[in-house]
């Protein structure tokens, strides 16, 4: 691996000190592509905004939502930014929003906001994504490392295939990642995807629990619009995952002041359109299910979601606003995809095909080296478990176990 072969070559790392890199050349005499570091998001705006509109990109890797990421859960973590531009002929044809983390002594460049995002695929113009070779996107990667000055480089939670092409940043020696991303097409007749997705018993069985809801009276399904509504909705929210995660000792990855400060910059009342938005369900006068989502590009990710427990959890009411919000996906015509992210949940199974992510890492120094070892086996670990028959349900009765002697 050209990379990896390269690896005696690189000093002892140097943090970046200034706000932007003055680019590298790479490619040799003549090079067509230019790669610039700035630790700056907004001096990467311009390029950043034009590739999220005009090519190849996911929402978690918008401006909006790293920026978001870095200015709350990021500044909180020490991370520091070095998002890479990479330019052919003056044209912006990639942009890597990554940043630096230090543990143990070991800097480790990876996706900004990956702690708290999903799948992560750069941002492409879309000609450059589609003939990039491996060899491009080693130079490319070894002078973005180079310049970062770091130990170790983490590419997590890239798809294996993306856009009809395996994509470019699976590099050789990838490791799957703990767990897949779920997908689907989205037919414009939602009665097609119910038949196509669920049996004749198991269709009754969520009717029959949409009936019970509606039954209650006050039945209103809400994609928030107004500051009220947003506010409403993202309380429900953090209210209803708090209480989840101490009945059933599930991690809740908003537990945080500052963490719930992320998701409301992503829920901007004053911004034209949103990275995020929430839907709930509202029954009897109380919001009985939320459900955090995001649409770009003919796709509706479903990012989190977040269920009462009171008399109405029996009616799955998580189960019915994703149902209503899928007749709604399926009516949209802008819609055609959907994505339901992150985690193997038996509903996630019910409605969608997984689809495999790799992790990829690549060791310049000796710490890098170990830490890069420490984290494969980390992984694996995390695999194994979570794709395990015993294993899995076992981890999650012990952690349901521990809520209740807490």
């Amino acid at each position: 691996m050209l990379v990896q072969n390269r690896l005696s070559h690189v000093d002892t790392p140097t943090p970046l000190a200034s706000a932007a890199t003055g680019g590298q050349a790479i490619g040799g005499k003549g090079a067509a592509l230019k790669v610039s570091i700035f630790t700056q998001l907004a001096d990467a705006r311009a390029d950043w905004q034009h590739l999220m509109e005009t090519g190849c990109a996911n929402p978690y890797q918008s401006f909006e939502w790293v920026s978001a990421w870095y200015e709350t859960l990021g500044r909180e973590h020490g991370i520091e930014p070095a998002i890479a531009v990479v330019h052919r002929q003056g044209k912006a044809v990639l942009l890597l929003p990554m940043g630096a983390e230090v543990s143990a002594g070991v800097r480790t460049l990876g996706f900004l906001g990956h702690q708290n995002g999903n799948q992560n695929t750069g941002c492409w113009d879309a000609d450059f994504y589609a003939q990039v070779g491996r060899e491009e996107i080693e130079e490319i990667l070894f002078s973005l490392c180079r310049q970062a000055g770091v130990d170790l480089l983490a590419l997590q939670n890239v798809p294996e295939n993306w856009l009809g092409r395996p994509h470019p940043l699976v590099l050789h020696g990838a490791a799957p990642s703990p767990s897949p991303v779920f997908m689907r097409s989205l037919p414009s007749d939602f009665q097609v995807l119910f038949t196509e997705t669920h049996s004749k018993s198991a269709r009754k069985k969520l009717l029959r629990k949409e009936r019970l809801l509606r039954a209650v009276g006050d039945y209103r399904v809400v994609k928030a619009q107004t500051p009220e509504d947003i506010r409403l909705g993202l309380n429900a929210f953090v209210d209803q995952r708090t209480k989840r995660a101490a009945k059933a000792g599930i991690p809740n990855a908003f537990s945080t002041p500052v963490a719930v400060d992320f998701l409301s910059r992503l829920l901007n009342t004053e911004a034209e359109n949103r990275p995020l938005d929430v839907w709930f369900l509202d029954v009897g006068g109380a919001i009985r299910a939320t459900y955090l989502c995001i649409e770009h590009s003919g796709t509706i990710y479903s990012y989190s979601n977040s269920i009462s427990h009171d008399d109405m959890e029996a009616n799955s009411p998580g189960n019915i606003l994703f149902l209503e919000i899928l007749r709604c996906a399926c009516a949209d015509e802008k819609l055609t995809m959907l994505d339901f992210g992150l985690g193997a949940e038996p509903y996630k199974k019910a409605w969608a095909d997984p689809v495999s992510l790799k992790d990829s890492f690549i060791a310049f120094t000796w710490k890098g080296s170990l830490k890069k070892g420490l984290d494969r086996t980390r992984t694996q670990l995390k695999s194994a478990i979570r794709n395990s028959g015993y294993l899995w349900p076992l981890v999650r009765r012990v952690r349901k176990w521990k809520a209740g002697l807490s």
